[in-house]
């Protein structure tokens, strides 16, 4: 069914395309070349409280009253309904791909989903307009407007930001070297995510590259960041961006996430955990149970944070030093824990995942990831229960 609207859609456009050059060309094999009345705009959605349009969205409108064109671009469609979304996003294994549709369509749309909306006019020699108007149309029909969607590295932003500096011959390497004082996790902490898990959760899988200070270019993989460059592009001595207006006003989010929620629960665990290894220790009581259950949620979550290591086509994961908390190893040694027969084996495993977390807070300082307070509690709460195995009998 997904196949058969994308079709659809690339048939229309292209025939759309080609009624405009039949009417104006003797050559309908060509698309028609845009007056000097046609506009270029980089037109920027805001943000969604859910996780698919948390960084907001950004497309390319061009208009041509002579023509009697107003499309837009969108380098972000997708289909949501795939089995295992949220995981597939987390792989890069999403393809997305280039959209082209009336304007009207496309806003008409993000309206009914309270969807702010603003545009920008830029200002672009006819020459790059034309330029633009026939490479985004070589894309829409061929197979290089699928691309693999990866969070924040390729998507609408970005797949938008390489077309036109690409074709209005902007110096891209001259961004490159403009540092931002931003990391990619500053931003995402600005991400007003109305689920304080998810954004705990993105968290803990973004690994230490996630840290990196980003150049200006870099930095344009959002409405904002992309914004924020194009205004630092000048063409003969004059900005790109000539002026700006609202569309529609910004979404209105009901609440911030609290993001005190997470750390509550964490800190509430740890104190917990170290009211057990008391009674452990002083009045010989045994709490398996509660031992066995964050050995398996510290090793659940190892597994997970494993395959992404492995497996994710997004660079941003594959390294993290939270595996060192989060040992898929813990899986097993949940079900090898014992009260009475603990053993030299049971004991050396329980003494090397002890190790680990000490080594986790000093491995993540030394490579420069910035560590969720709420992995440090967890670690603690694991190297407090697991410590009081380890004492001498």
């Amino acid at each position: 069914m997904l196949h058969n609207r994308i079709l659809f859609k690339v048939l229309f456009f292209a025939l759309l395309s080609l009624s405009i050059g039949l009417s104006g060309y003797a050559n309908a094999a060509q698309l028609p070349k845009l007056s000097e009345k046609a506009f270029v705009s980089i037109v920027t959605c805001s943000p969604t409280p859910n996780y698919e349009g948390g960084f907001g969205h950004s497309a390319l409108r061009i208009q041509d009253s002579s023509l009697h064109i107003d499309v837009i671009f969108n380098f972000g469609s997708y289909s949501e309904k795939q089995s295992f979304f949220a995981y597939k996003v987390l792989l890069g294994t999403i393809v997305s791909y280039l959209n082209g549709e009336s304007f009207k369509e496309f806003a008409d749309r993000y309206k009914k989903n309270g969807r702010g909306m603003n545009e920008y006019y830029l200002n672009l020699t006819e020459q790059q307009k034309q330029s633009l108007w026939q490479e985004l149309n070589r894309i829409l029909i061929s197979g290089e407007r699928f691309y693999e969607f990866k969070v924040p590295t390729e998507n609408c932003s970005t797949q938008l930001r390489d077309v036109l500096f690409k074709q209005c011959n902007w110096d891209k390497e001259a961004f490159l070297s403009v540092p931002t004082h931003q990391t990619y996790r500053d931003i995402e902490l600005n991400d007003p995510l109305q689920n304080c898990w998810l954004h705990l959760l993105f968290n803990i899988v973004v690994g230490p590259e996630t840290d990196r200070i980003m150049n200006l270019y870099q930095a344009a993989f959002n409405p904002t960041g992309l914004i924020e460059l194009l205004k630092e592009v000048h063409q003969d001595g004059k900005p790109i961006l000539m002026m700006s207006h609202k569309i529609f006003p910004p979404t209105q989010f009901k609440e911030l996430p609290d993001k005190a929620i997470p750390l509550s629960v964490f800190s509430l665990l740890f104190i917990v955990a170290t009211v057990l290894t008391y009674l452990q220790l002083k009045k010989a009581k045994h709490f398996l149970w509660f031992d066995r259950i964050i050995l398996l949620l510290s090793g659940i979550s190892g597994c997970f944070l494993l395959s992404l290591i492995l497996f994710s086509k997004i660079d941003l994961l594959n390294s993290n030093y939270n595996i060192l908390w989060a040992l898929p190893t813990n899986l097993i040694l949940a079900f090898l824990l014992k009260t009475n027969k603990i053993g030299k084996w049971r004991k050396a495993g329980i003494a090397l995942t002890c190790l680990s977390l000490i080594i986790f807070p000093i491995a993540a300082a030394i490579g420069g990831q910035s560590i969720p307070t709420e992995a440090y509690l967890f670690a603690g709460t694991l190297f407090v229960r697991l410590l009081s195995y380890l004492k001498p009998v």
